[in-house]
């Protein structure tokens, strides 16, 4: 089976998140149906309601509403509603809670004394898969939905405590026999070539011909496609961007007003303003006035 290679983190543009959705049948992230995929993120799912089948390495499995599994980084994987809710007149509906770490994030904590050793344990333990159940799994269905109602600190720390309860915890078991086997049948997915490519030349002009020519379509076709990927039109999710970095730069730096317009792409500082004060409901000048600043 080819497997899509991807990442999350370009398109949650953070490295600790968790994701609650509610849909007709499970799909896999950004992506309009269920993909057989991997990516260097760790993974957590929990679900709330549904059945089908998982898929993770080579080992398939029934799921059901309780299912908890916790996968490591490049673990290739894809959840699979049965097939009765996608058929026409179904009423089923599959909820669905993901948190998704990027390991950057324990870079420097594995430095730490043995206080750690229990949690990189679990992580070399999740290139096979873990399943957890038991109690184990009540109490962590319990917190990660509670977690999914908090913000900042308060959500950064409950999910890392949930890391630590798995790592402590001796309710669960391990889904494969050996690590999952690098599959020389993955192609690169198109779409982080394109995000990639954004990030880094943000501040000067991007063409649809350049995005379309990157993702080897042609323009009708990648409009399609980054529609159908992000539920959003190109441009919409190009002018996100560009004032989700400005307003960065509006808070974590003293580059002028003009000097963050051009960083972020635009030649016009008062296309600029206008355009931020449709997104945002104030001026970049009152933006950056009333949101406390955290400079280096």
């Amino acid at each position: 089976m080819r497997v899509i290679e991807t990442e999350i983190t370009p398109f949650i543009k953070n490295p600790l998140y968790l994701d609650m959705r509610e849909d007709a049948y499970l799909s896999s992230p950004y992506h309009a149906r269920p993909a057989y995929h991997k990516h260097p993120e760790l993974q957590l799912t929990l679900i709330l309601e549904g059945h089908g089948k998982r898929i993770i390495g080579n080992e398939v499995a029934d799921f059901q509403s309780g299912d908890m599994v916790f996968i490591g980084s490049n673990v290739p994987h894809v959840w699979l509603s049965d097939p009765v809710y996608f058929e026409k007149d179904s009423r089923l509906k599959s909820r669905v809670i993901t948190v998704y770490i990027n390991p950057v994030v324990f870079e420097g904590m594995f430095e730490m004394a043995g206080e750690m050793d229990e949690m990189k344990e679990m992580m070399k333990q999740a290139s096979k898969g873990i399943n957890i159940y038991g109690k184990t799994r009540s109490l962590i269905a319990d917190r990660l939905v509670r977690l999914s109602s908090r913000t900042g600190f308060e959500k950064v720390m409950g999910l890392l405590q949930v890391m630590n309860i798995i790592s402590r915890s001796a309710e669960k078991r391990l889904i494969m026999e050996h690590d999952a086997a690098e599959d020389n049948d993955a192609y690169p997915d198109r779409l982080i070539q394109v995000l990639r490519f954004l990030d880094d030349h943000l501040q000067r002009q991007i063409t649809l011909d350049e995005v379309a020519e990157i993702a080897c379509m042609t323009k009708p076709s990648f409009c399609r496609f980054f529609k159908s990927r992000t539920r959003k039109k190109f441009s919409q999710y190009l002018e996100e961007i560009r004032i989700n970095r400005a307003c960065k730069l509006l808070i974590g730096s003293d580059h002028s007003v003009s000097d963050v317009a051009y960083l972020c792409g635009y030649n016009s500082d008062s296309h600029f303003c206008k355009v931020f004060k449709d997104h945002m409901g104030k001026s970049p000048f009152r933006f950056r006035n009333e949101v406390p600043r955290h400079g280096c």
